[in-house]
């Protein structure tokens, strides 16, 4: 193979290569209305709301399945994902001992306490870089509720990545 066909070749391949995140049937770049259509089509979610331009929700009404969803967009292709999960520090310690695996040591934390309308809000966070994608594990200490999720955010133009 000549010199410029291959460079052709491994210039072509690098968005493949790049190509950001996928969780379950939902790919980074896919439509707003394909990820909707997808949405009330397969995953009987009790709610779907579009809350903004830019974010649509899925969750389920009772609190104890804890099942939501959250998609962001940007210029009207998915660029963010969070999915709730049960909070536990088992599962936290799984998770991340999953992703140092998978992606190596974090490439940020970010623990800090907020003052909240009922008490304090604590919330530990860490992100891996996959190529352009930043992958994250959020753990949520609120007075009355624990709260956990994973998000996935592909570098974008709408806002800085990763998202806390």
């Amino acid at each position: 193979m000549k010199a410029p066909c291959f460079l052709a070749f491994l210039l072509a391949a690098l968005p493949a290569a790049a190509h950001a995140f996928e969780v379950a049937e939902f790919k980074s770049g896919m439509a707003q209305n394909e990820v909707k259509t997808l949405l009330l089509a397969n995953w009987n979610f009790d709610r779907v709301q579009e809350l903004s331009d830019d974010v649509i929700l899925a969750y389920d009404n009772d609190p104890s399945i804890a099942r939501r969803y959250q998609f962001r967009f940007c210029k009207g292709k998915l660029a963010g994902f969070e999915q709730d999960v049960r909070p536990s520090l088992k599962s936290l310690i799984i998770t991340v001992n999953n992703y140092n695996n998978q992606y190596g040591q974090p490439a940020r934390v970010y623990s800090n306490t907020h003052i909240v309308s009922n008490g304090e809000k604590a919330v530990f966070a860490l992100f891996w870089k996959n190529g352009v994608d930043h992958i994250g594990v959020k753990y949520i200490v609120l007075p009355n509720v624990e709260q956990m999720s994973l998000s996935f955010d592909s570098h974008n133009l709408c806002y800085s990545t990763p998202r806390i």
